[in-house]
């Protein structure tokens, strides 16, 4: 699948690293498609102050687009930014030409972390233990709960056995009650390479410690 073949008001979530290691991120619909300019239309992507953002080519981005489809994450990897002025108003093409991955969270390993960690959604914050992780996802549990619906969030902690400090962010998709109170959420990964490299180093030296 092509990012072109996105349908319509397909809902998305674009991520942007740039080059100083800042993250943004996106939630919106596909306005439209150009399997010409191989490329998805999306509402201008604006910061915080509601300003209109142009990714210039000279900026060297990361910007990746996932997509749920069939409940599983459609990732599309190494995409540019284009800012557009169509019938006077602007908008953002989000272009690829790689083929999307279908990820199957299944064909992860998940390695046990079990760490305190905030969990960000919106503007609230959140204090949890992070139970677990792979390349595809994450799950952690909070206390008791009865907050705004997270969607999607940014976890942060500090891992003790690698003594570093770690954030991901993922899209929620299932909540569990528990009987004792506290609520379960599992998320899928925002996939970033560094996470790959960062669980497969903890899984080695965890099996060497043990």
């Amino acid at each position: 699948m092509y990012i072109y073949e996105i349908e319509k008001d397909t809902p998305l979530t674009l991520t942007v690293h740039l080059p100083d290691k800042t993250v943004m991120e996106w939630k919106c619909k596909v306005l439209d498609s150009s399997q010409k300019g191989k490329c998805i239309l999306v509402p201008p992507l604006k910061n915080e102050e509601d300003k209109i953002l142009n990714f210039g080519p000279e900026l060297n981005i990361n910007a990746e687009v996932v997509i749920i489809k069939e409940e599983k994450p459609f990732i599309f990897k190494n995409c540019t930014l284009q800012l557009l002025k169509m019938k006077d108003k602007k908008i953002h093409a989000i272009i690829c030409k790689q083929i999307g991955m279908n990820y199957n969270r299944r064909a992860y390993f998940r390695i046990p972390i079990d760490e305190y960690c905030y969990v960000n959604y919106g503007a609230a914050t959140v204090d949890a233990m992070l139970l677990d992780m792979s390349a595809s996802g994450f799950g952690f549990v909070v206390g008791h709960y009865d907050g705004q619906p997270m969607e999607f969030v940014q976890v942060s902690y500090h891992d003790n056995l690698m003594n570093t400090d770690v954030k991901v962010m993922g899209r929620v998709v299932r909540r569990i009650d528990q009987e004792d109170g506290r609520t379960f959420f599992g998320c899928y990964m925002i996939p970033r390479p560094d996470i790959v490299k960062y669980i497969n180093t903890r899984q080695a030296k965890a099996n060497r410690t043990s």
